[in-house]
């Protein structure tokens, strides 16, 4: 197995895993839409966790539909917030989009637009973390991450998308 080389400065092997690269290029999904390498880390400081307990697991379709019929959505849960495993990270595979998606509230809010963009935002977040200080200059560190985070998926950043929400509390 193979991860992006950058992720080995932040994570020990033991704290990266596999996902279906292989089968997912096969079902459709472009490398660019896909992070470098076949592993990803399986956990970021407060906003991800792939460690997930009970069901959904890793990977599993969640499917969502009417009872007529007319809606039929498949989701492939990539993981969920680390505080709440309630709010799943999820992909759709009609779109390459990561989702949020609320098992309470059966909600649903953008995240990014794809696989890769969401794992290269988990990487600059960990660094954010990493490199933390305190309070003193943070609030500058965290719009330097916003731009840069701007910079790799401007979709994250338009309306009410998680991104905006989890970097303004840094502020």
């Amino acid at each position: 197995m193979s991860a992006d080389p950058r992720f080995l400065s932040l994570w020990d092997e033991e704290e990266l895993g596999p996902y279906p690269r292989e089968a997912w290029l096969e079902g459709g999904f472009t490398p660019d839409m896909l992070p470098i390498g076949d592993e990803i880390p399986l956990a970021v400081e407060i906003v991800y966790t792939g460690y997930l307990t009970g069901s959904p697991q890793m990977f599993d379709v969640i499917r969502l539909m009417t009872e007529d019929g007319s809606l039929d959505i498949q989701l492939i849960v990539v993981g969920a917030v680390a505080d709440n495993p309630n709010l799943l990270y999820v992909l759709d595979p009609a779109s390459g989009e990561i989702l949020q998606f609320d098992l309470e509230a059966q909600d649903v809010q953008g995240v990014n637009t794809n696989y890769r963009t969401f794992v290269e935002f988990l990487y600059q977040f960990a660094l954010f973390v990493e490199e933390d200080e305190g309070k003193t200059g943070r609030a500058a560190r965290a719009e330097e991450l916003a731009e840069r985070m701007r910079r790799i998926d401007p979709a994250a950043f338009e309306g009410d998308g998680w991104w905006p929400l989890v970097l303004g509390q840094l502020k």
